[in-house]
């Protein structure tokens, strides 16, 4: 199938939305703990009233809070140059539509779930496995129900081996 998709679908793709929504995640997943990790110092303060104990707490918390935040920092840098992959190369890849009928549970992401498809590469059959975008858990951007043995057209690059769902047209 040839691949006529624009800058636009592929920013609206499902992988682009993904991984845009796994980034907002990290960070809000980054600020509860923050806050939540906070309110030690503060307690502290309120029990002893001993300011060495309260400036010890800020310290650790500005530490924790630190280290997570590089931490998370990497994890969205993974993630932007993903999208910025996809963005740059899109062109390339060649466009297949699938069926979404042969789900998985992934070993990384606990809860979600990707898809095996099979594409015509060069001619031979080849099984390639979709990112694991479609979870039941409370932050998931897509859900199992909404993809499972239904149409999707998509993207498969053969370099990386792997099958980025675009949209879903059935």
């Amino acid at each position: 199938m040839k691949n006529d998709f624009t800058i636009d679908e592929i920013k609206n793709s499902v992988e682009y939305q993904w991984r845009k929504h796994e980034i907002k995640s990290s960070w809000i997943l980054w600020l509860v703990i923050a806050c939540f990790a906070f309110s030690i110092p503060i307690i502290l303060i309120i029990i002893n009233f001993d300011l060495g104990l309260f400036v010890i707490g800020i310290v650790a918390w500005l530490c924790l809070i630190g280290s997570l935040g590089l931490a998370f920092l990497f994890l969205s840098l993974y993630y932007y140059r993903k999208m910025r992959y996809l963005l740059k190369n899109y062109q390339r890849f060649t466009s297949y539509e699938v069926v979404l009928d042969k789900p998985s549970s992934s070993f990384v992401y606990k809860s979600s779930i990707y898809y095996t498809v099979t594409v015509n590469d060069e001619g031979f059959p080849k099984k390639v496995d979709t990112n694991p975008y479609f979870s039941s858990f409370l932050t998931s951007k897509f859900t199992f129900e909404d993809f499972n043995n239904k149409k999707v057209v998509g993207l498969y690059d053969d370099e990386m081996d792997i099958f980025y769902i675009v949209k879903r047209v059935g």
